[in-house]
């Protein structure tokens, strides 16, 4: 009876050991990850690595290299690939060297988000090089707690930035300098878009459309963004509400034309504020048509645009409560609008019909 009760215990404990050695397995792959024999990742860490040698891009995940081979868009898709999937926190993907597009193939060619996903650049460069306008360094579609850092962006893109239907989004720290597209566009396209913040350094520059723009967004914190020498306008809010901006600065967006610094149109508003519009050698300051409603811009700082300093049509319950206009032509034009205020130089203007 002793030996068979000894040899029932010395079961136990060694199952119990066998459990404990297996549960600390399980965590250990679940926290650093583990190929199968096919080699493909079944469970990463949350944090993944793309670097490049010479022309080589490698993409690691924990332990695991999840990417070998010279395209940076598959070096990078791969790493987000390899975060957990159904996690319900951000993961992140470090890029660590600057690299080209590459060709287009004749599709849409992007980095593509999923959720809970942030995408480190760490000031780094995206190149679109395809000689095509299919290029979108990072596009994200019906996503949600999606974030971009510090990337910079340059050459020939469709859109810098796109995200279309998807809630909870960070952009911070972008420098785009394209010589095609559109900078940063967030729209509707695809589902209801809601929570944008874009804060940290923004400067936008050559944009062969609009720098910034936003489509059917609600809620949204947009910081200061310098905006420079587009054919469109430096910042656009297309029926959008609920939201802040800071400083707009642009220079050079639209000259000779109808676009303006500071733009907003398509039944825009209501519960719109900017702090600040500072625009030179534009179309327009800021401009406020197509049914907009609800803005109220604090100060501005506009001269020697070649058409409006401050345009108000087709708008209402539109502010501008302070600040200077001059050189432009006109300074100052109310058309067709109802409940707007601008105040330029002490001077308060309320018709519903004018030039000053």
């Amino acid at each position: 009876m002793k030996k068979n009760l000894f040899s029932g215990r010395l079961f136990m404990a060694i199952t119990v050991v066998l459990v404990l050695s297996l549960s600390g397995c399980s965590k250990e792959i679940e926290d650093v990850g583990v190929a199968d024999n096919g080699g493909s990742l079944k469970s990463g860490t949350l944090t993944a690595e793309v670097t490049r040698s010479g022309s080589t891009w490698t993409t690691r995940n924990g332990g695991t290299t999840v990417y070998t081979g010279t395209d940076m868009f598959a070096a990078v898709n791969a790493g987000i690939a390899s975060l957990p999937a159904g996690r319900t926190s951000k993961g992140t993907v470090n890029i660590k060297n600057s690299g080209d597009s590459g060709s287009s193939g004749g599709a849409i060619k992007a980095i593509n988000m999923q959720s809970y996903t942030i995408l480190n650049f760490n000031g780094c460069t995206v190149n679109g090089n395809s000689g095509d306008d299919l290029i979108v360094p990072v596009q994200a579609d019906r996503k949600t707690n999606i974030e971009v850092r510090n990337i910079v962006i340059t050459g020939r893109v469709r859109y810098g930035i796109w995200f279309k239907g998807c809630t909870d989004m960070i952009i911070s720290g972008c420098t785009i300098n394209q010589t095609a597209g559109l900078g940063i566009r967030v729209d509707n396209s695809t589902a209801a878009t809601r929570n944008l913040t874009i804060n940290g350094t923004i400067n936008i520059n050559g944009s062969k459309t609009h720098c910034i723009e936003t489509y059917g967004l609600d809620g949204f914190s947009i910081g200061n963004v310098t905006v420079n020498n587009s054919t469109g306008c430096g910042l656009i809010l297309n029926q959008s509400r609920n939201g802040t901006v800071g400083t707009v600065t642009g220079t050079g967006n639209n000259p000779g034309g109808g676009y303006a610094t500071f733009r907003v149109a398509n039944s825009n508003g209501p519960n719109v504020t900017c702090a600040r519009v500072y625009s030179r050698n534009s179309g327009r300051g800021f401009f406020s048509v197509s049914g907009s409603n609800g803005t109220t811009v604090n100060t501005v700082d506009i001269a020697n645009n070649t058409s409006h300093g401050i345009f108000l049509e087709d708008a209402s319950n539109t502010r501008v409560n302070g600040g200077t206009v001059s050189g432009c032509n006109p300074n100052v034009q109310h058309v067709r609008t109802s409940n707007c205020i601008t105040i330029v130089n002490g001077q308060t203007y309320t018709a519903a019909n004018g030039r000053w």
